[in-house]
């Protein structure tokens, strides 16, 4: 019984020492980081860009990627996002399509395109912008994203990246 309560007490220090230290250090914290693609800039009317770089990925398990653009009105067209996984800094291998067989096909597959887009994401007059943020699983160790601005006018966009284990 003695033996027991020893144990016992033993045991709820070690808890305590392994709580405390996890909570006072960092090996509690995820792995994260955030990457600004484009902050403010200006994009044409009904024109695509690029950065022409492809942003290191690698280690990560998820990208949450955020858009936000002017709007002025809800009818405005939106702005799209394009999104490229590649195998190295120079876009290698790199598609916008993809297969996904988490599902059981009955018929061939058609791949799919990795295109955002922020039609109904207006925030409203007072604001001015609309936003969206779309997660994504990580499918290559390099990325690219390729904004899309569908409006008559141009328009100032920002896109950012949240990496996440």
């Amino acid at each position: 019984m003695k033996t027991t309560k020893v144990l016992f007490i033993l045991a709820l220090i070690v808890c305590a020492f392994v709580i405390n230290s996890c909570t006072n250090s960092n090996c509690c914290d995820v792995k994260t980081k955030t990457v600004v693609i484009y902050q403010n800039h200006s994009i044409p009317a009904n024109t695509g860009i690029s950065s022409g770089m492809y942003t290191n990925v690698d280690h990560y398990c998820y990208v949450n990627v955020v858009v936000e653009f002017q709007q002025d009105s809800v009818g405005e067209n939106p702005v799209s996002l394009g999104v490229v996984f590649a195998h190295d800094s120079v876009g290698k291998w790199g598609s916008r399509r993809y297969f996904t067989f988490e599902e059981n096909f009955t018929a061939p597959a058609d791949p799919q395109m990795i295109t955002l887009t922020g039609i109904n994401s207006w925030h409203g007059a007072q604001y001015g912008i609309s936003s969206y943020i779309a997660r994504l699983p990580i499918m290559g160790p390099y990325m690219q994203v390729f904004p899309f601005n569908h409006h008559y006018a141009a328009r100032n966009i920002t896109v950012a990246l949240y990496l996440t284990e």
